[in-house]
């Protein structure tokens, strides 16, 4: 099959390695700039720690007439309106008595979601649009190596509301096959985004502070994403079924219990909290601005209190 991949950060290069070397899937990379990739290297950290390379990437600026289905892996922050043409061109120049006719690919979005971005998507492309779970965890180093894990708590799922196209159900196959679990579930478009909100308020909490230290030094700020956390907890029941982990987050969510945790980490895997704060941190600030803005928009929606969620927003806005 082909797998046209849109975004070409650590989430989708290794997707796009693993189903091509060990799925046999014909795997395209589909960019903005256009850009020559040179060889894509993955690093499993977990696992046996094996090295993976597809040396010569295939790029594109458009997605490929012959694409089987598409796999989105782009910012939360990246779903725009120029995301749509690229989905479907001719979409900007389509008027209401003139759709642009949207290609039979699916797309399936492992990008955080919200219910808004989920209605929004489906709106706009119209039967097209499954909601994934990715089942990755990657960074990518100075010298271009993209370094991953592949916990055994998150396999990668994909939306299983029928019908389900032939596309989705072969795609669902090779990601079993490349080793990312992957598997047709339900409910996924309620999980993907429920995950979201359980995430998100830590990730300000880490985003505001400057890293996870200074977080932890700062306790009136702490306390503040802790109680932020507790709510997007609640809000995050009522959107949809959350994944296992989630509970050992909502374990950890006190000043001790957080402090402790960490303390684990940084002796047992220092590298995970080193992604903790690239990712969760300011790299992606402008994901964690229209992720939390959305949060608290939803909250209000469901006429649900979220004191702690709204203050921080707003200390999120006015971080440097």
């Amino acid at each position: 099959m082909h797998v046209a991949i849109v975004g070409m950060g650590a989430l989708g290069r290794v997707y796009g390695v693993r189903l091509a070397v060990r799925a046999g899937a014909t795997v395209t990379f589909v960019v903005r700039s256009g850009t020559l990739i040179t060889p894509l290297r993955l690093v499993r950290i977990d696992g046996d720690g094996e090295a993976e390379q597809l040396a010569n990437p295939t790029v594109d600026t458009r997605i490929p007439d012959d694409a089987d289905v598409i796999l989105l892996c782009v910012r939360a922050e990246q779903l725009d309106p120029s995301l749509d043409e690229l989905l479907c061109p001719g979409l900007a120049m389509a008027s209401a008595h003139a759709p642009a006719q949207n290609p039979v690919v699916p797309i399936v979005v492992l990008t955080p979601l919200m219910p808004q971005d989920i209605e929004r998507l489906n709106r706009t492309h119209p039967k097209r649009i499954r909601a994934g779970m990715p089942g990755v965890v990657a960074h990518i180093t100075a010298d271009g190596t993209c370094r991953y894990w592949l916990p055994k708590v998150a396999p990668t799922l994909i939306d299983a509301a029928p019908p389900i196209p032939a596309a989705v159900e072969e795609l669902a196959r090779a990601l079993a096959t490349a080793g990312f679990g992957g598997r047709l579930d339900l409910g996924v478009h309620e999980t993907n985004p429920a995950t979201t909100i359980s995430f998100i308020p830590l990730a300000m909490g880490v985003d505001v502070a400057g890293g996870i230290d200074p977080l932890l030094a700062d306790k009136a700020l702490l306390r503040l994403s802790l109680d932020a956390v507790a709510e997007g907890l609640v809000l995050a029941t009522r959107v949809g079924k959350t994944p296992a982990w989630i509970d050992l987050l909502a374990r950890f969510a006190g000043p001790t219990t957080l402090k402790i945790g960490i303390g684990l980490l940084r002796s047992r895997s220092p590298e995970v909290l080193a992604y903790v704060e690239e990712h969760f941190g300011r790299k992606l600030h402008a994901q964690n601005v229209v992720m939390a803005r959305s949060i608290v928009a939803l909250a209000r929606e469901r006429m649900m209190p979220a004191t702690a969620l709204r203050e921080l927003l707003r200390r999120l806005e006015q971080a440097p």
